[in-house]
Protein backbone atom coordinates (compact mmCIF):
# COMPACT_ATOMS: atom_id res chain seq x y z
CA UNK A 1 0.00 0.00 0.00
CA UNK A 2 1.31 3.44 -0.91
CA UNK A 3 1.96 5.68 2.08
CA UNK A 4 4.24 8.33 0.54
CA UNK A 5 4.24 10.27 -2.71
CA UNK A 6 7.62 11.78 -3.52
CA UNK A 7 8.40 14.19 -6.36
CA UNK A 8 11.32 15.23 -8.50
CA UNK A 9 11.58 19.03 -8.91
CA UNK A 10 13.06 20.14 -12.21
CA UNK A 11 10.71 19.69 -15.18
CA UNK A 12 8.33 17.71 -12.96
CA UNK A 13 6.85 20.37 -10.70
CA UNK A 14 7.43 23.18 -13.19
CA UNK A 15 8.35 23.70 -16.85
CA UNK A 16 12.15 23.90 -16.81
CA UNK A 17 12.48 24.28 -20.56
CA UNK A 18 10.83 27.73 -20.64
CA UNK A 19 13.46 29.52 -18.47
CA UNK A 20 16.24 27.59 -20.24
CA UNK A 21 15.12 28.75 -23.69
CA UNK A 22 14.52 32.31 -22.49
CA UNK A 23 18.07 32.49 -21.11
CA UNK A 24 19.69 30.85 -24.11
CA UNK A 25 17.86 32.68 -26.92
CA UNK A 26 19.87 35.94 -26.78
CA UNK A 27 23.13 33.98 -26.43
CA UNK A 28 22.83 31.75 -29.50
CA UNK A 29 20.54 34.06 -31.54
CA UNK A 30 18.48 31.46 -33.36
CA UNK A 31 15.13 31.90 -35.15
CA UNK A 32 12.21 31.83 -32.71
CA UNK A 33 10.86 28.75 -34.52
CA UNK A 34 14.03 26.74 -33.80
CA UNK A 35 13.28 23.84 -31.44
CA UNK A 36 15.87 23.72 -28.67
CA UNK A 37 14.41 20.61 -27.05
CA UNK A 38 17.42 18.36 -27.86
CA UNK A 39 19.80 20.97 -26.43
CA UNK A 40 17.66 21.28 -23.31
CA UNK A 41 17.50 17.52 -22.84
CA UNK A 42 21.27 17.20 -23.30
CA UNK A 43 21.81 19.93 -20.71
CA UNK A 44 19.60 18.11 -18.22
CA UNK A 45 21.24 14.72 -18.82
CA UNK A 46 24.57 16.14 -17.70
CA UNK A 47 23.23 17.38 -14.37
CA UNK A 48 24.37 14.60 -12.03
CA UNK A 49 27.81 14.22 -13.61
CA UNK A 50 28.43 17.97 -13.71
CA UNK A 51 27.56 18.53 -10.06
CA UNK A 52 29.63 15.50 -9.06
CA UNK A 53 32.69 16.95 -10.79
CA UNK A 54 32.27 20.27 -9.02
CA UNK A 55 31.80 18.51 -5.69
CA UNK A 56 34.98 16.48 -6.25
CA UNK A 57 36.95 19.60 -7.16
CA UNK A 58 37.75 18.44 -10.69
CA UNK A 59 35.72 21.32 -12.15
CA UNK A 60 35.19 24.85 -10.94
CA UNK A 61 31.66 26.23 -11.17
CA UNK A 62 32.82 28.38 -14.09
CA UNK A 63 34.26 25.39 -15.90
CA UNK A 64 31.02 23.49 -15.32
CA UNK A 65 28.97 26.31 -16.82
CA UNK A 66 31.11 26.41 -19.95
CA UNK A 67 31.54 22.67 -20.50
CA UNK A 68 27.94 21.79 -19.74
CA UNK A 69 26.45 24.37 -22.06
CA UNK A 70 28.80 23.66 -24.96
CA UNK A 71 28.22 19.92 -24.67
CA UNK A 72 24.47 20.57 -24.80
CA UNK A 73 24.80 22.82 -27.84
CA UNK A 74 26.83 20.11 -29.56
CA UNK A 75 23.78 17.82 -29.36
CA UNK A 76 22.19 19.92 -32.12
CA UNK A 77 25.47 20.71 -33.91
CA UNK A 78 25.28 24.29 -32.69
CA UNK A 79 28.57 26.20 -32.40
CA UNK A 80 30.19 26.46 -28.95
CA UNK A 81 30.03 29.73 -27.06
CA UNK A 82 32.77 31.62 -25.27
CA UNK A 83 33.26 31.31 -21.51
CA UNK A 84 31.85 34.84 -21.16
CA UNK A 85 28.71 33.86 -23.08
CA UNK A 86 28.29 30.67 -21.05
CA UNK A 87 28.47 32.62 -17.81
CA UNK A 88 26.01 35.18 -19.17
CA UNK A 89 23.63 32.33 -19.97
CA UNK A 90 24.05 30.92 -16.46
CA UNK A 91 23.26 34.26 -14.86
CA UNK A 92 20.23 34.76 -17.10
CA UNK A 93 19.03 31.22 -16.39
CA UNK A 94 19.20 31.81 -12.63
CA UNK A 95 17.17 35.01 -13.09
CA UNK A 96 14.56 33.23 -15.18
CA UNK A 97 14.22 30.49 -12.55
CA UNK A 98 13.02 33.13 -10.09
CA UNK A 99 9.71 33.24 -11.99
CA UNK A 100 8.86 29.54 -12.10
CA UNK A 101 5.35 28.31 -11.27
CA UNK A 102 3.81 24.92 -10.60
CA UNK A 103 2.32 23.10 -13.57
CA UNK A 104 -1.43 23.74 -13.80
CA UNK A 105 -3.51 21.52 -11.54
CA UNK A 106 -0.67 20.49 -9.24
CA UNK A 107 -1.62 22.75 -6.33
CA UNK A 108 -5.16 21.36 -6.18
CA UNK A 109 -3.85 17.79 -6.37
CA UNK A 110 -1.28 18.45 -3.63
CA UNK A 111 -4.02 19.78 -1.35
CA UNK A 112 -5.82 16.46 -1.65
CA UNK A 113 -2.70 14.28 -1.46
CA UNK A 114 -1.53 15.92 1.77
CA UNK A 115 -4.71 14.73 3.52
CA UNK A 116 -3.81 11.10 2.88
CA UNK A 117 -0.08 10.62 2.22
CA UNK A 118 3.33 11.67 3.41
CA UNK A 119 4.75 13.95 0.71
CA UNK A 120 8.39 14.44 -0.14
CA UNK A 121 10.97 15.57 -2.66
CA UNK A 122 14.18 13.99 -3.95
CA UNK A 123 16.19 16.27 -6.22
CA UNK A 124 19.70 16.47 -7.62
CA UNK A 125 21.63 19.70 -7.13
CA UNK A 126 23.04 22.07 -4.57
CA UNK A 127 20.81 22.26 -1.51
CA UNK A 128 20.47 26.05 -1.37
CA UNK A 129 19.72 26.26 -5.11
CA UNK A 130 17.08 23.54 -5.02
CA UNK A 131 15.46 24.79 -1.82
CA UNK A 132 15.15 28.23 -3.41
CA UNK A 133 13.12 26.65 -6.23
CA UNK A 134 10.99 24.75 -3.73
CA UNK A 135 10.22 28.01 -1.92
CA UNK A 136 9.37 29.83 -5.16
CA UNK A 137 6.97 27.03 -5.99
CA UNK A 138 5.51 27.35 -2.47
CA UNK A 139 5.96 23.63 -1.90
CA UNK A 140 6.47 24.28 1.83
CA UNK A 141 2.65 24.42 2.02
CA UNK A 142 2.59 20.66 1.49
CA UNK A 143 6.05 19.29 2.26
CA UNK A 144 8.10 19.63 5.45
CA UNK A 145 11.80 20.44 5.19
CA UNK A 146 12.87 17.09 6.61
CA UNK A 147 11.02 15.36 3.74
CA UNK A 148 13.12 17.20 1.13
CA UNK A 149 16.32 15.40 0.17
CA UNK A 150 18.94 16.89 -2.16
CA UNK A 151 21.85 15.03 -3.68
CA UNK A 152 24.28 17.42 -1.98
CA UNK A 153 23.06 16.63 1.54
CA UNK A 154 22.65 12.92 0.80
CA UNK A 155 26.11 12.58 -0.69
CA UNK A 156 24.38 10.61 -3.44
CA UNK A 157 22.77 11.62 -6.70
CA UNK A 158 20.14 10.07 -8.89
CA UNK A 159 20.34 7.65 -10.67
CA UNK A 160 21.98 5.98 -7.66
CA UNK A 161 19.12 3.96 -6.09
CA UNK A 162 20.64 4.51 -2.64
CA UNK A 163 19.28 8.04 -2.51
CA UNK A 164 15.78 6.53 -2.53
CA UNK A 165 16.78 4.20 0.30
CA UNK A 166 17.96 7.22 2.24
CA UNK A 167 14.54 8.80 1.79
CA UNK A 168 12.87 5.60 3.03
CA UNK A 169 14.80 5.95 6.28
CA UNK A 170 13.76 9.58 6.60
CA UNK A 171 10.11 8.73 6.14
CA UNK A 172 10.36 5.50 8.14
CA UNK A 173 8.75 3.55 5.33
CA UNK A 174 9.51 0.46 3.27
CA UNK A 175 10.38 0.87 -0.40
CA UNK A 176 7.11 -0.82 -1.40
CA UNK A 177 5.18 1.92 0.40
CA UNK A 178 6.63 4.75 -1.69
CA UNK A 179 5.98 6.09 -5.17
CA UNK A 180 8.21 8.51 -7.06
CA UNK A 181 7.04 10.92 -9.75
CA UNK A 182 9.55 12.35 -12.20
CA UNK A 183 10.10 13.35 -15.81
CA UNK A 184 13.41 11.57 -16.51
CA UNK A 185 13.27 7.87 -17.33
CA UNK A 186 16.84 6.98 -16.30
CA UNK A 187 17.21 9.19 -13.21
CA UNK A 188 13.63 9.00 -11.94
CA UNK A 189 11.79 5.93 -13.21
CA UNK A 190 14.61 3.40 -13.58
CA UNK A 191 16.43 4.49 -10.41
CA UNK A 192 13.28 4.43 -8.28
CA UNK A 193 12.29 1.00 -9.59
CA UNK A 194 15.77 -0.33 -8.85
CA UNK A 195 15.29 0.88 -5.28
CA UNK A 196 12.04 -1.08 -5.01
CA UNK A 197 9.71 1.93 -5.32
CA UNK A 198 6.79 2.37 -7.64
CA UNK A 199 7.50 4.98 -10.30
CA UNK A 200 5.17 7.25 -12.23
CA UNK A 201 6.65 8.78 -15.39
CA UNK A 202 5.57 12.34 -16.20
CA UNK A 203 6.63 12.05 -19.84
CA UNK A 204 5.47 15.45 -21.03
CA UNK A 205 8.45 15.69 -23.44
CA UNK A 206 7.17 12.59 -25.31
CA UNK A 207 10.44 10.68 -24.96
CA UNK A 208 11.02 7.04 -25.87
CA UNK A 209 11.94 4.47 -23.24
CA UNK A 210 15.62 3.73 -23.99
CA UNK A 211 15.34 0.13 -22.78
CA UNK A 212 12.61 -2.23 -21.72
CA UNK A 213 14.14 -3.39 -18.47
CA UNK A 214 12.16 -1.10 -16.16
CA UNK A 215 8.57 -0.24 -16.97
CA UNK A 216 6.85 2.72 -15.25
CA UNK A 217 3.89 1.79 -13.09
CA UNK A 218 1.99 4.68 -14.67
CA UNK A 219 2.81 7.09 -17.51
CA UNK A 220 1.16 10.46 -18.11
CA UNK A 221 1.97 12.91 -20.88
CA UNK A 222 0.66 16.32 -19.83
CA UNK A 223 -0.19 18.30 -16.68
CA UNK A 224 -3.90 17.49 -16.91
CA UNK A 225 -3.15 13.75 -16.97
CA UNK A 226 -0.75 14.18 -14.05
CA UNK A 227 -3.44 15.95 -12.03
CA UNK A 228 -5.92 13.16 -12.81
CA UNK A 229 -3.39 10.51 -11.73
CA UNK A 230 -2.64 12.27 -8.45
CA UNK A 231 -6.31 12.79 -7.68
CA UNK A 232 -6.93 9.10 -8.42
CA UNK A 233 -4.42 8.25 -5.69
CA UNK A 234 -6.62 10.07 -3.19
CA UNK A 235 -9.53 7.74 -3.97
CA UNK A 236 -7.67 4.45 -3.61
CA UNK A 237 -8.91 1.88 -1.15
CA UNK A 238 -6.45 0.33 1.28
CA UNK A 239 -6.32 -2.77 -0.89
CA UNK A 240 -5.30 -0.84 -4.00
CA UNK A 241 -1.77 -0.83 -5.37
Amino acid sequence: MIKAVVFDVDDTLYDQKAPFVAALAPIVQLPSSFDLTPTFQAYRRQSAQAYARVASGSWSTTEMAVRRLNAALHAQDLPPVTPEAALAFQEAYVRELQHIKLFPGLAAALDRLKERYQLGIITNGHTDHQLAKVMRLKMHQWIDRDAILTSEEAGLAKPDPQIFTTMNRRLNLRASESVYIGDCYSMDVKAAKQAGWQAFWFNHRNLEIPDGDWIPDQTVENPAELQDLLLALTTLTKASF
